[in-house]
This record gives structure tokens, sequence and C-alpha cells, in this order.
């Protein structure tokens, strides 16, 4: 009485379906992990915990499947509704075997009456033998009546069977087994190797700063994973213990029991002795029972902890690559921002030293703004390589990039290369006077791809503001057009003065003279153009005669010129000119002589072009 309550507390079938339906979503949360990241090792990991967890699953089908088969789960497992409903399923099974089994009797019996009636109509003749034809059909008749019964108590037997095996514990086993048929086909494959992805921990590691961050997570969501997975291990565990508790206990008392008949007194009749020996064969299958239920579920407790063991050791590796991954990670910020650093050192160094030392403010402007693009180019160059991983797909692209945008923006490419070509050394300045595609005017600001001239129109030395400005791109430079510009740190121009001469004038006398009166006025602004002279020397570092009034007699259509070339400052031109032509007159009225040689009036004209 005492083991059959001890059976009967044992069992539980809710327990026992609760325990599957664990079992089956562990196997489950294990056969869906996949290797993200980290070591190639880790694939090992992966493959022993998903035999170990296949292996569980089988031990616990099969612990359940002997445990809904012991007698006092079949006698006393079934409560409240399922209680009634259990047994009037039994007694409907029992009526329809009884029904099977009575149909069978009467067919053998029908069937051995026919054998023996056609066996004496055989040796029968005449009249007797009409008279046994009639009692062989009438056999002949009821035995077909009876199989066609039976056939159709059986069809009813067999659904009855049917639902009572989906709707009772057994049943239901059945049900969960049918739902993992992978689990049971495992066990009948051997040499089985999982397919994994190739690990990403190593290549992360001389990746760019996204791809270690993209490794990092997953490491993250895989530890994260494999921690959800060994609570719900060491919770099926416990779930284990808990069901092979009870029936390690009822194990102690039949083993209890049978040392306690074999210390009860021998037995002297031959009643007790059998007795005796049938209370041995009932104690032998009891344990058979239950031991059958305790060694897979023992078995299945082995297993969960060496899943467990595999589980830890897989976390112990993902955990040590995402720490080293992390110190990558960070050396890898903290170099970025150090070189970053660098660069805005470097920039404000620049900065500093071009205000200090550069006192020109167009040289100034210059620098600042190759400043800006080699700062923002480090700048770029660093968080590139910071940052990208896959340089050769970013070389493709950029590649495609550049060249459309070569195609797209060759103008304002040109533009900007030619910016630095007229901000060098022997460059344009704001200021300087340029000729371009027959535009002559005054520089008044270059910028990085467009140029901007105030006009200047007249002919010849009279130049002045038309009240326009032109705009031309810098990309002018490497066209076709002449491109005409002052001699760097200059701003003067030639001119020269034209007096036509009478066949018999002297010639030595009036070049003398014409030349004094034109040196006269040139040393009043001397001291400006030798000034700007040494400024061209030195920028061009080379020797250049020096910028003085040169007189010389020329031939022309009109008879002999006497011609004086004078340099005068760009800004003051008309006045100089002014200056000049006065002292001539003056000089040419004041001498008879002079003013007899003279027979035109003197001209001014550009020897070239403004």
């Amino acid at each position: 009485m005492a083991l059959s309550l001890a059976w009967t507390a044992a069992q539980d079938t809710g327990a026992i379906l609760a325990h599957l339906n664990a079992v089956i979503s562990w196997y489950r949360h294990i056969a869906s992990l996949d290797i993200n990241a980290g070591q190639p090792s880790d694939a090992l990991y992966l493959e022993n915990a998903r035999n170990s967890a296949a292996q569980a699953a089988q031990f616990a089908f099969q612990a359940s499947e002997a445990e809904a088969a012991l007698p006092a789960l079949n006698k006393n497992g079934a409560t409240g509704a399922n209680t009634n409903q259990a047994s009037a399923g039994s007694d409907e099974q029992t009526a329809i075997s009884k029904a099977v089994a009575d149909t069978n009797n009467r067919i053998s019996q029908t069937q051995s009456q026919l054998d023996k009636l056609n066996q004496q109509i055989a040796e029968t003749h005449g009249k007797n033998r009409q008279e046994l034809s009639a009692p062989r059909d009438t056999l002949q008749g009821e035995l077909e009546l009876d199989k066609t019964i039976l056939d159709a108590v059986e069809k009813v037997a067999s659904v009855n069977n049917n639902a009572d095996g989906g709707t009772g514990l057994l049943g239901q086993i059945n049900q969960l087994k049918q739902s993992v048929p992978e689990v049971f086909a495992v066990a009948k494959t051997t040499g089985t190797t999982s397919t994994t992805k190739t690990s990403k921990s190593s290549q992360a590691q001389s990746s760019g700063l996204l791809g270690q961050a993209t490794v990092l997570f997953e490491q993250m969501s895989d530890i994260h994973d494999i921690d959800q997975l060994l609570s719900e291990t060491q919770h099926l565990r416990d779930t284990a213990e808990k069901l092979d508790a009870p029936l390690r206990e009822v194990l102690k008392n039949l083993i209890q029991q049978g040392r306690n008949i074999v210390n009860q007194p021998p037995a002297t009749s031959q009643e007790q002795i059998a007795a005796t020996r049938k209370q041995f064969e009932t104690l032998t299958a009891e344990f058979k029972q239950v031991s059958a239920v305790t060694v897979p579920l023992r078995q299945e407790m082995i297993l969960l902890d060496q899943c467990r063991g595999d589980l830890l050791e897989w976390r112990r590796s993902l955990a040590s690559e995402y720490k080293s991954l992390l110190r990558s990670l960070l050396t890898r910020v903290a170099l970025i921002l150090i070189a970053l650093s660098f660069v805005f050192v470097l920039s404000a160094a620049w900065r500093r030293a071009i205000y200090r030392y550069v006192r020109d403010t167009r040289r100034r402007r210059q620098l600042m703004l190759i400043r800006r693009f080699i700062t923002g180019f480090l700048m770029v160059v660093v968080i590139a390589l910071g940052f990208v991983s896959e340089f050769s797909s970013l070389a493709t692209f950029a590649g495609f990039i550049t060249a459309g945008l070569a195609v797209a923006l060759q103008t304002v490419i040109l533009s900007v290369a030619a910016y630095f070509f007229i901000m060098g050394r022997y460059g344009v300045r704001v200021g300087d006077r340029v000729t371009i595609a027959g535009v002559t005017g005054d520089v008044i600001e270059i910028g990085l791809v467009r140029l901007y001239i105030m006009e200047l129109g007249g002919t010849g030395i009279d130049l002045y503001p038309t009240g326009r400005v032109v705009v031309f791109s810098n990309s002018v430079m490497f066209q076709a057009a002449p491109f005409f510009k002052q001699l760097p740190g200059t701003g003067y121009a030639w001119h020269e003065l034209a007096v036509t001469l009478a066949p018999d004038a002297n010639l030595a006398l009036l070049e003398q003279k014409l030349l004094d009166a034109v040196n006269s006025v040139f040393e009043k602004y001397r001291h400006n153009i030798d000034h700007q002279h040494e400024q061209v020397e030195r920028i061009l570092d080379a020797s250049i005669a020096e910028p003085v009034p040169v007189a010389k007699v020329q031939f022309s259509e009109s008879g002999p010129e006497f011609v004086v070339r004078y340099p005068v400052e760009i800004q003051h031109a008309a006045d100089i000119d002014d200056q000049v032509t006065r002292k001539l007159m003056e000089v040419i009225n004041s001498d008879p002589q002079l003013k007899a040689a003279v027979s035109a009036s003197p001209k001014l004209r550009a020897p070239i072009k403004a």
C-alpha cells in the first residue's frame, strides 16, 4: 500500500508534459543558434551543444514513455473530468473488445460445424445428401453474417484505439515526439558535421571602425543568447531532478522491501516458499519499470550538464574575444582622436605662423586658403582610414565618383587648379593690369573659381574705367586666348613720345634737349620706379635692365622721327604724359632752332598694349 501511494505521488501527467515542452523549446533554441562572430573554435562548442541537446531530448522522451507505462500512472494519473472521460473510454473499449472476441468465437464454431457438415455430405449419397444441404446453406449464411459483423466491429475498434491514443498521456507524448522528428533522425545518423558561417572576429581586428563595431554588437547578442540558454538549461535540469527525486525514493523502498524479505525467517511450507517467490517477482518487475524511467532521466541530466559546460566554454571564448575586440575598438577610436587632434594643432600652428610671419595680405590669404584645403583633406583621410574597412570597394566606388565628377565639373576643377597658378609666385595680384581675350582692365578680386576685372576703355594710352566689371573663369589660364599681365611687383607701363623732324634738322642737338626735357619730368617719380625695379629683380631672382627714358631716331612715312620711350606709373599715367607734353612744348617754343627743326606737333602713343 505504501509503495502504491509513493508511486502515485511520483507520477504527474502535467509535470511530464510540461517537462517535454520545455525540452522541445530548449532544443529548438539551441538548434536555431548561429555563429555570427567569435573564434573558429566556437563552431565546435555549438556542434557539441546541439548533439548533447538532441541526445537529451531523446532520453527525455524515452523516460516519459516509460513513465507513462507505469501501472500507478495508468490507475491514478487521471484527475477530475479526465477521470470520468478515461473511465468511459475504457468501458467502451472493453465492450468493443468483448464483441470482437465473441464474434470470433462464433465464427470459429460455425466454421467447425460447416467443415464437419461438408465432410458428411461428401461421404453420403442419395436422399440423405440432399437433407444435409439445407443445414449447410444455413451455416454458410450465418458464417458470412458473422464475418460482416466482425469487420464492422474491428473498424469501430480501430477508430476507438486511434482516438484513445491521441487523448491519453502516451498519445500526447507521441504527438510531441512528431513535432521534433529531427531529434530522432539525428540518432540514426553518424558523423554529421554542421555548416557554420565564417568567423568575422579575426577579420574585424584588421577592419575599420564600423566593421569592428558591427562584430562587437553581434558578439554582445551571442553572449546574451548563451546566457539565456544557460538559464533554460539549469531550469530544465532542476525540472528533471524534481521528476527523478520521487522515483529514486520508490527504488529505495523497493530495495528495502527486498532486504526485509531476505531478513525474514526461512519459509517452511510450500505455500510460504511460493508466496516469497511471488513477492520477489513482483518487486523485480516493479524495479525494472521504475528504473526504465530513472535511468533515461539520469542520462538526460548528465547530458544537460555536458551541454551547459559546452555553453559555458563558448561564452568564455566569446567574452574573451569581446574584451579583445573592445580594446581594439577603443584603441582605434583613441588613435583617430589623436590624429584629429594633431591635425587641429597643426592647423592652429600654421594659422599662427601665417599671421606672425606673413605681412602681405594677398600672400596671407593664399596660405590660409591652402591651410583650409590641407586641413580638410587630412581630416577626411583620418576619418576614412578609421571608419572604412573595405578599401578595395571604397577605391572602386571613389574611382567611379571621381570620373563622374571630373566630367560634370570639368570647368570648375580647371578653375580651382588655375587658381593656384594665378596665386603663385609670378601670379596675378589685386590691382594688376591685365588683358584677357582682348579685354583690358585692373584686377579687383581673385576668387577660387572666378577672376573679377574692372574694364578699361579707350585706345593706346588713353584708358579709362567703363563702369563694368568683367568676370572670367580661372580656367582661362589653360585656354588658347592670350593672357597679358604686369611683371610681378610692378605698377608701371611704357609710353612713347614721337616728334616728326625736318629733313635738315640737327639730330644730335634735338635728341639731347628733348631727352633732357623728358628726364626732368621722370626725376620726379623715379624713386618709385626704382623701388619697383628692385622688387622685380628680387621676386624673379634675375637681373633686368633699369627702366629709364630712352631716345632714338627712326624713319617713318612722314620723314625722320625722334622717339623717346619712358616709363610711367599706371595710376598717374595721364598726369605724367601731360607734364611730359607740356615740358616738350615749352622747350621747343623757347628755342627757335628746335622749333624750326620740328615739322609737326609731338604725338603720345603706347609702344605695347596696356
